[in-house]
């Protein structure tokens, strides 16, 4: 596996909340607003390196590791996604964090939407990316979350080293797009080294397949009719993602006032990771900054048009 720079630009940290310690990754200036940054479910936090760091220079940014997952405590009280969005809302009362803007990768999108209500007028803007806002069930077998979490618990949780890791998951589907340092970051920050030099798996199979079996029954809609400020959701292209004129994309639309769905006209559900810098343009324009210059990405994504009442 290649290396990863030994020159961190980041700081780690915990922060108690919920009745667990929850670890995060710190960039920029502490006096910047704070921008907080949450993975999907079977990640953590270093895979937003490449588009944390650009956005360093006029927030602070602060990535976390989800409940059972990278090095957040795993819970006693178990795993669904009404307690993730209590976890954020309870980070954000013990950080005192005022008007955070937050990019939300799928599950993370769902903690970000719960942690809105229970704390309602609280959050700045939000990017919600690949966030999944109905509970529509798509017709692609690879979509089915229940084949999901029974292919997830079949997962191999130790291997003989990283580097066998980091060659056998390669060209799986899920990770053949991704860029190399998103893909390392993966590989770095969602294992832990065991004592005889073997790679254990930091989110253990089983609490990955707990998150997929639950989403089906969590009451999306009750959510959104409570949500009001500033959300865009960006939606990558393949064979069963939401598209804009989904019933459930169009009842987000409508249940939340000022939202904007933009198609990004490609990637999987790994938008971030395989399409840094088209995600940061979308995050930049949104949030009214220019921290998108640094990866030399475009001023807008390649055949993206934002569809909402201030496109």
């Amino acid at each position: 596996m290649p290396a990863v720079s030994p020159a961190a630009d980041w700081t780690s940290h915990f922060v108690s909340a919920n009745g667990i310690r929850h670890h995060y990754l710190e960039w920029g200036d502490p006096s910047n607003p704070p921008l907080l940054m949450l993975h999907a479910t079977g990640l953590c936090a270093w895979p937003w390196k490449p588009i944390a760091r650009p956005l360093a220079e006029r927030y602070r940014v602060l990535a976390f590791d989800q409940r059972g997952h990278g090095d957040t405590d795993r819970s006693d009280k178990g795993y669904r996604f009404e307690y993730a969005g209590e976890d954020l809302a309870a980070i954000v009362e013990a950080m005192g964090l005022e008007s955070p803007r937050v990019i939300g990768h799928s599950s993370g999108g769902l903690a970000t939407i719960i942690a809105a209500n229970l704390l309602p007028g609280r959050f700045g803007r939000v990017v919600l990316v690949e966030t999944r806002v109905s509970n529509d069930v798509a017709d692609v077998p690879s979509q089915d979350l229940t084949r999901r979490a029974e292919r997830t618990r079949m997962k191999r949780a130790v291997w003989e080293s990283r580097e066998a890791m980091f060659e056998a998951y390669r060209t799986r589907v899920a990770f053949k797009d991704w860029k190399d340092e998103a893909y390392r970051q993966f590989i770095e920050g969602g294992t832990r080294l065991l004592p005889d030099g073997r790679a254990e798996l930091k989110c253990h199979p089983e609490t990955e397949a707990t998150f997929y079996g639950m989403r089906d029954d969590l009451p999306v809609e009750n959510y959104l009719n409570n949500l009001r400020g500033d959300w865009l959701l960006l939606l990558a292209d393949y064979p069963g993602c939401q598209r804009p004129g989904d019933l459930g994309v169009q009842r987000f639309r409508q249940l939340v006032p000022g939202s904007v769905v933009k198609p990004m006209g490609k990637g999987s559900h790994f938008l971030p990771m395989e399409h840094p810098g088209d995600v940061l343009s979308a995050v930049g324009q949104r949030f009214n900054d220019q921290s998108s210059r640094h990866l030399g990405c475009p001023s807008h994504a390649t055949g993206a048009t934002a569809i909402g009442s201030d496109s």
